[in-house]
C-alpha cells in the first residue's frame, strides 16, 4: 500500500467520524437531551454517590474505593471494546461526546460492587452476593435498559454479561485480598 492510499484512507476515516459525529450531535440534541431518558441517567449518574458516602465504612474507604476503581477502569474498558465490536450501543447517553453509558460505567456497577465487597467479607457469602447482583445487573436491569431504549443488543446476549459481571467480582476480591496479605507481610518485615 502507497502512502498516498494510506494517506486517503485516513481522510476517509476522518470524513466518516465526523460525519458520524455531526449525525450522533443532532440525534442527541433533538431526541435525547431534556428527555424522560437523559434525566433517569443523570439521576442515576449522581444520586448514587451520595448513598455511597453515606453508607460506605469509613475505616475501610481507601480498600473499598480500590474495588470500586478497578470495576470503573475495566467497565469503561469493556463498554469501550463492546460499542467499538458493534456487540451492544446507546440510542441514549447522559453524555453525548462519550460513547459509553457512563451512568452505569462510573455510577452504578463500581457502586454495586463496593457495597457487595463492603459488606459481605467472607467468600461464600460474597459469592452468593455476588451472583444475586449479577443476576439482577444482567436479566433485570439490562433488560429494563432495552425497553427504555437506553440500551441496546446486536451482536451480545445477556448471559454473556451474568459471567462477566461474576468474574469481575473474583477478580478483583481475590486481587485485593492479596495486595492487603502483601502489605500486611511488608509492614511486619
Amino acid at each position: 500500500m502507497s502512502v498516498q492510499n494510506k494517506t486517503e484512507y485516513v481522510q476517509d476515516i476522518i470524513e466518516l467520524q465526523n460525519k458520524l459525529f455531526e449525525i450522533n450531535y443532532t440525534f442527541w440534541i433533538e431526541h435525547v437531551l431534556f428527555s424522560f431518558n437523559w434525566w433517569f441517567l443523570i439521576i442515576i449518574t449522581i444520586l448514587p454517590w451520595g448513598i455511597w458516602w453515606r453508607f460506605v465504612d469509613k475505616k475501610r474507604i481507601i480498600e473499598i474505593s480500590l474495588m470500586g476503581t478497578l470495576v470503573m477502569i475495566t467497565s469503561v474498558f469493556l463498554d469501550v471494546v463492546g460499542t467499538s465490536f458493534l456487540l451492544w450501543g446507546y440510542a441514549y447517553k447522559d453524555i453525548q461526546m462519550i460513547p459509553l453509558l457512563s451512568a452505569v460505567d462510573i455510577t452504578i456497577l463500581p457502586i454495586v460492587y463496593m457495597f457487595v465487597y463492603q459488606i459481605f467479607s467472607k467468600w461464600k457469602s460474597y459469592l452468593f452476593s455476588l451472583i444475586v447482583a449479577a443476576t439482577g445487573a444482567a436479566f433485570i436491569v439490562e433488560q429494563l435498559f432495552e425497553r427504555m431504549d437506553i440500551y441496546q443488543l446486536y451482536s451480545w446476549k445477556h448471559i454473556y454479561s451474568f459471567f462477566i459481571y461474576i468474574a469481575i467480582g473474583i477478580v478483583f476480591k481475590w486481587l485485593i485480598q492479596k495486595m492487603k496479605e502483601r502489605q500486611a507481610q511488608e509492614s511486619v518485615e
